[in-house]
């Protein structure tokens, strides 16, 4: 297991909007496909999505519900995504995995509230993947949030152990409800970052007009034991000027580039502003070097960034305006797939349509330059893990494979996402 300590230094938060950055990235749309919000996959719902990832090794890709179980189990869907180099992208799925308690029973409804989902590479190779998973809980029945871990069977596994002023108390401490661990991403050393929606309760207001810049947390988690390493603090402003009245800004994903580096996802929206939801989607990377542990604080308040500690800093690449074509809808997981064969980065976003069967789902495919994504990956003898670049192969998962290749000979149709 490799670790790092987290070096503080005395250098502010960068913040920055500079053309200079969005030039060196050059992040690009590309195109959008979308699942009608009445589809469904071996009968069960296909919406309310709020996390994606794709392991380049297995070839899995996965993405999670964040329906608690009030319209079907708490699930995750397997996917099939494929795109060329002009950007044109199919996706399927033809699988859901319900989570299960260790004796195969369904999991208990109004438990957790999943927002986030990473894939560990199976290990024998071949093998079916682990999946690690933030859930917001249901704090308002006193169910905790927290960060967990599933064998795609689907059964539950235990949770990491996480900081006690991270517990929920109501008005006191803790995440608020429905703005609690949202991110998570798998470090190419198999270390975890994971992170809050909003500030917790005790280190400051949300961030909104008036709030100024609030510290989200983020937990660095050690894989292998479940516990946790350090903590950081991510910088969340309030919206711009040119936002809606009451609009809302909160950190809803991230991705890993690298050990220290994180792309992440921010939106504005207005709360509880309709069905048709007009969110406005920002891209940061995010360099966690430098930044101080900040495990021992119980509490920010009080405390002032670059003298007291010193936050992760963040460089914007994009939005809506800059991306010209990308839809201003709810984007809620974001992960890289595949490189284009002429060596971009691939980054995917879906979004959540709160189980409204009324709104669409929508993939939405971008492209970066100057940026090379790592991953762990099992290594041919097993039992351990080492860092890789991600590359251009793609492929169907083996299981997959064979599962499709037994129901063509016997005659069965594969079954897909059913438009409901």
């Amino acid at each position: 297991m490799m670790r790092r300590s987290l070096m503080a230094c005395l250098a502010l938060t960068m913040v920055s909007g500079a053309a200079v950055s969005q030039t060196e990235y050059n992040l690009t749309y590309e195109s959008t496909e979308f699942v009608d919000g009445f589809a469904r996959v071996n009968g069960l719902l296909f919406g309310g999505m709020s996390g994606i990832d794709y392991d380049p090794q297995s070839k899995f890709w996965y993405t999670v519900s964040n329906d608690p179980g009030d319209s079907a189990p708490v699930r995750f869907f397997v996917l099939q995504i494929n795109f060329d180099d002009y950007g044109h992208m199919t996706l399927e799925s033809d699988e859901v995995q319900k989570l299960n308690n260790p004796d195969g029973s369904l999991f208990a409804p109004g438990l957790h509230t999943p927002s986030s989902v990473r894939i560990i590479p199976p290990d024998p190779i071949g093998d079916e993947p682990y999946l690690i998973w933030t859930s917001e809980g249901v704090l308002k029945d006193n169910k905790k949030a927290g960060v967990f871990e599933m064998c795609t069977g689907a059964s539950f596994m235990d949770g990491f152990t996480l900081s006690e002023h991270t517990k929920f108390v109501p008005e006191t401490q803790g995440p608020r409800i429905d703005m609690a661990l949202e991110s998570i991403a798998l470090l190419p050393n198999m270390e975890i970052i994971a992170g809050y929606e909003q500030a917790l309760q005790q280190d400051g207001p949300i961030a909104t007009a008036g709030s100024g810049t609030t510290y989200v947390r983020l937990l660095h988690l050690d894989y292998f034991e479940a516990n946790q390493i350090s903590e950081m603090a991510y910088p969340l402003e309030e919206p711009g000027e040119g936002e809606p009245e009451g609009a809302v800004r909160s950190l809803v994903d991230f991705v890993a580039v690298d050990e220290d580096t994180l792309l992440a996802i921010e939106n504005i929206e207005v709360p509880d502003s309709g069905r048709i939801r007009d969110v406005t989607t920002e891209f940061y990377i995010v360099e966690l070097d430098g930044a101080t542990d900040i495990m021992d604080k119980d509490s920010l308040a009080g405390l002032e960034a670059g003298a007291d500690f010193t936050p992760v800093s963040k460089t914007f690449i994009g939005d809506n305006a800059s991306l010209g074509d990308l839809r201003r809808a709810p984007y809620r997981g974001v992960t890289f797939g595949p490189m284009f064969e002429d060596g971009r980065a691939s980054v995917f976003l879906i979004s959540d349509n709160d189980c409204d069967q009324y709104q669409s789902t929508y993939f939405s495919l971008l492209s970066m330059e100057n940026i090379q994504p790592r991953r762990p990956f099992v290594k041919p003898e097993g039992k351990a893990y080492e860092a890789r670049d991600m590359d251009s192969s793609r492929g169907t998962p083996e299981r997959l494979r064979i599962i499709r290749e037994q129901q063509r000979k016997a005659g069965k149709e594969t079954q897909g996402i059913d438009a409901g």
